[in-house]
Parts: C-alpha cells; structure tokens; sequence
C-alpha cells in the first residue's frame, strides 16, 4: 500500500516536471523552430538531401555552429578542420555543463548523457534561472522539446523552402538574436547590475574576433570567462540583501 502510494506520488511529480519543462521551453520552441527553418532552407539551396539537414540537426543539435559547418562544408573545407572548429566554438559548453551538474538533483547515470546532449546557450539559461536544485527530468525536458522543435524546424524549412518568400526567408535567421534577448532582458529585471556583465563579455567578443590567433572561434570563450571573472573577483556584483 506504502509502495503504491510512494510510486504515485513519484509518478506525479515527474509528469508535473515534465509539464515545468514543457512550459519554460515553449519560447526556446518558437525561436528554434524559426532559426532551424532558416537553416533547413540554407541546406536546401546547398543541393543537399532531406535527410543531411534531418541529420545536421538532430546528430550535432548545434545552432550557431551548423550554420558554420554547413558554410566551410560548401566551401570544401576538411572534415577535420569541420570537426574542430566545431568543437571550439562549442567549448562554453564544458563550462555550462559544469555549472549545471552542481544543481542536478541526484540524477542516475543513463540520465547524464541525455543531459549532457541537450545542454544549449537557450536551455542552460532557461533551466539555470530556476532556483534550487534542478530535478534531472525536468532539465530533460526542456532540452527534449527544444530538440523536437530545432529537428522539425529544419525539416520543414527544406520541405517548404520554395514556398516560403525569399524576404521571409531571410529574417528567419534573426529568431536567434532575438531568442538570446528574450533570455537576457527577464535576467537584467532581476539584477539590473547583470547588463554591465553582458555589455563587457559582448565588448570582448568583437574585441578579441579581431586578434589574430583568436578569431571568432575562441573570442565568445574568452570574452565570456573574462567577464565573469572580471565581476566576480574585481568589480564584483553585490547582491541586494532584501529587508526583514
């Protein structure tokens, strides 16, 4: 009786963390599904197949960088010069995962690669604005829709590229921006102060684009590590203590 009661209350709340999840990553479902439409369209007029965009998507899941791998791909650039620069321009992503395991909630082994997968700039965002500790099937949910969204947004983009007005088409890549401001402005309302750190890290990145041995690759890396410690060590942030 104990045990039944204990599974449907554990049944409950993972449908309520899936249903969290659902909610925090409709937005991040709007934006991906635009920006991935851009993309399937960008795939298209490259004379590739249905399934190379389907595959670009759902294999590498990485925004910015297939935009990248698909234009050196074009271009004839090496698979190997491919595979590497797609890996600097996604080593933030060590950072995040690193931030996010220490609020995971205890969560099982054949959980952490699914995680690990689904950690983007939109969903690290949208999860770590929770606050406490992070139940592992909410986080893969968020990551889970905003998948479902980015691989569907691709496939329609290419099957429906020739209808789709070369205007509209060309907009839709700005969804991208537009879903990074989305997740910055509710953070800036929280902590006004979080703008300066932003600006700082944004400064650095076309800084440091600029700088040879650098280029875009790693600028987003260093301009974001250097923000952050800029502000955490020699211009700290204070927190506002809230009257009791």
């Amino acid at each position: 009786m104990l045990e039944a009661g204990k599974n449907k209350k554990l049944e409950k709340q993972t449908i309520s963390n899936i249903l969290m999840g659902l909610k925090d990553a409709f937005p991040i479902m709007l934006g991906y599904f635009s920006v991935a439409m851009a993309f399937g369209l960008l795939v298209k007029s490259a004379d590739l197949y249905l399934k190379d965009s389907v595959l670009f998507s759902t294999v590498v899941f990485a925004g910015a960088s297939q935009f990248m791998a698909l234009n050196m791909l074009i271009n004839g650039i090496s698979v190997l010069s491919i595979v590497t620069a797609t890996f600097l321009v996604n080593f933030r992503h060590f950072i995040m995962s690193a931030s996010l395991s220490s609020r995971l909630l205890k969560p099982r082994k054949w959980q952490i690669p699914f995680i690990a997968f689904g950690v983007t700039d939109e969903t690290f965002s949208v999860v770590m604005a929770r606050e406490g500790v992070l139940p592992p099937v909410y986080v893969m949910a968020v990551s889970f829709f905003s998948y479902i969204s980015w691989g569907s947004g691709t496939a329609a983009g290419f099957l429906l590229g020739s209808l789709i007005p070369e205007a509209l088409g060309d907009s839709l890549g700005m969804g991208l921006y537009v879903l990074f401001m989305s997740l910055l402005v509710p953070e800036i309302k929280k902590a006004p102060r979080i703008i300066w750190v932003a600006l700082t890290a944004g400064i650095l990145n076309t800084v440091l684009s600029y700088v040879p041995l650098i280029g875009s690759s790693w600028s987003l890396v260093f301009g974001v590590i250097i923000s952050a410690l800029l502000f955490t060590f020699v211009f700290p942030l204070e927190t506002e203590v809230p009257n009791e």
